[in-house]
Parts: C-alpha cells; structure tokens; sequence
C-alpha cells in the first residue's frame, strides 16, 4: 500500500468531521451574537477530556456555552444551562449539551464520529470580591451512540467579562 493510499483514507475520515465542528461553531456565534451577552472564558480539567469554554455571562438564569475539547479527542460540545441557585458567592445549574468528538481514540475505530449528549450538573463558586472569576465542579452523565456510555467529573476556572 502507498503513503497516498493511507493520505486519502484519513482525509475521508477529516473531511467531514471539519464540516460538522464548522456548523456547530457557526450556530454557537450565531446565538451568542444574537443574544448580545457579556462572555464567559474558562477551562475545564473534565475525566474524559480538558475543554476551552466560551459561553455567555454565567450569571444570567439561562446561559450558553461552547466547550471545544483538547485532551485525548479534537471536539466540541454545544452546552445551554439553567442557573436554579444564583446568589453573588455561588451558582448552581443544570443543562443539556450535544457533541461531537473525533474518533481517533475511541474503542470503536469505525469511519464515523461520535456523537453524544450529556447533561452537566454543576456548581460556580465566586469567592472574591470582584465576581469575575469563579471556580466550578461539575458532573455529567454522557450518552453515546455508541455503548460508551459513562459518568463525567472535572473542576474548572472561568473568567466573565463584564
């Protein structure tokens, strides 16, 4: 077999993961745009990935993010949340998000992408005066569709810009 051979067979498998994170970061600025919000910056240390947030201002009752993983698997997560505790020292919330990971180190070395829903449950912690920054733990149960289904946990650090 030829180094070309393996070239293009990559490229199949690339091609349309690019299309699909491409569409999901689109529709993420477009919601973020449209609701003209202050913007939130973290980095989430998660067991199965380490994800870059970008999201609207956590303090609002309902907010959006965008999680692009970096770890093991280039992805991204689209995630919207429900703040039910808000107080100026701590949030507590609850949300729904939809991603996509490539599949390069999964179990299943298929020519597919995975697809999953998670739904985190969390909690913001802003323990300075300047409630900018805040600290967060959450969980997740993740649903793949695959029968890679599992329980996620991480801490976090976020940054509003206010």
């Amino acid at each position: 077999m030829s180094l070309a051979h393996f070239w293009s067979k990559d490229l199949e498998i690339i091609q349309p993961t690019m299309k699909k994170l491409f569409l999901l970061a689109l529709a993420l600025f477009a919601f973020i745009s449209i609701s003209q919000a202050q913007v939130s910056v973290g980095i989430n240390f998660q067991t199965s990935d380490t994800f870059i947030a970008v999201g609207t201002d956590t303090d609002k009752q309902f907010f959006g993010e965008a999680r692009l993983g970096i770890g093991h698997d280039i992805g991204l997560e689209l995630m919207g949340g429900y703040n039910f505790v808000r107080k100026s020292e701590v949030n507590a919330y609850v949300g729904a998000g939809l991603g996509l990971l490539g599949d390069h180190n999964h179990k299943h070395h298929d020519d597919h992408n995975d697809i999953y829903v998670a739904i985190p449950v969390g909690v913001l912690i802003k323990p300075f005066d300047t409630k900018n920054l805040g600290f967060l733990i959450e969980a997740a149960p993740v649903i793949a569709n695959h029968s890679d289904s599992y329980l996620r946990g991480g801490i976090g650090v976020k940054y509003t810009f206010r």
